[in-house]
């Protein structure tokens, strides 16, 4: 990935890793993921057969309403293109539950948009998390959610659904 500007890539690093450590501690029960953010780790299959899981998304922490309506819209579609069956947030039917972390920052350069994506049990356990970042050429330093566009949320999307299919069918 390449980067403009000196200034947006080191605070992105930063921001990766802080919210890193910040998630870690929020297991939500006796439990961490097996996945690193260095991809050094190889993640625990799922419990449940990936054909049969049901996957509810729950409120994303960190953006703002314009953004989080459209990602919401491409996560829709990006599950049903490939075929990963959701369920409504809160819905008792839901084999997993899947919470989100947002953070966008910015400059001249353009905007990075730092994902964290944590995969949660029936029991509250921590099983899975995905996380990455996806640039932009548009947004500031003021702003920087200005420059996350419908290309953003579609690729953050296309990449969240693909990590989920793809640990569903480490089996």
């Amino acid at each position: 990935m390449i980067v403009k500007g000196k200034k947006l890539l080191p605070m992105a690093f930063a921001l990766v890793a802080a919210l890193f450590v910040a998630a870690c501690g929020n297991t939500g029960g006796g439990g961490s993921s097996s996945t690193s953010v260095g991809g050094s780790t190889a993640p625990a299959p799922p419990a449940v057969p990936f054909a049969e899981a049901k996957f509810a998304f729950a409120p994303v922490t960190g953006a703002p309403a314009t953004v989080l309506t459209r990602l919401s819209a491409e996560l829709g579609k990006e599950a049903y293109i490939q075929h990963v069956s959701l369920v409504p947030s809160g819905d008792t039917a839901a084999t997993y539950v899947v919470k989100g972390y947002l953070s966008a920052l910015g400059d001249t350069s353009g905007t990075i948009l730092v994902y964290v994506w944590d995969i949660f049990d029936t029991s509250g356990r921590r099983v899975h998390r995905i996380s990455g970042q996806e640039t932009s050429a548009g947004g500031s330093q003021s702003d920087p959610w200005s420059g996350v566009d419908s290309s953003t949320t579609a690729n953050v999307a296309r990449r969240t659904i693909s990590s989920i299919v793809a640990w569903g069918n480490a089996r």
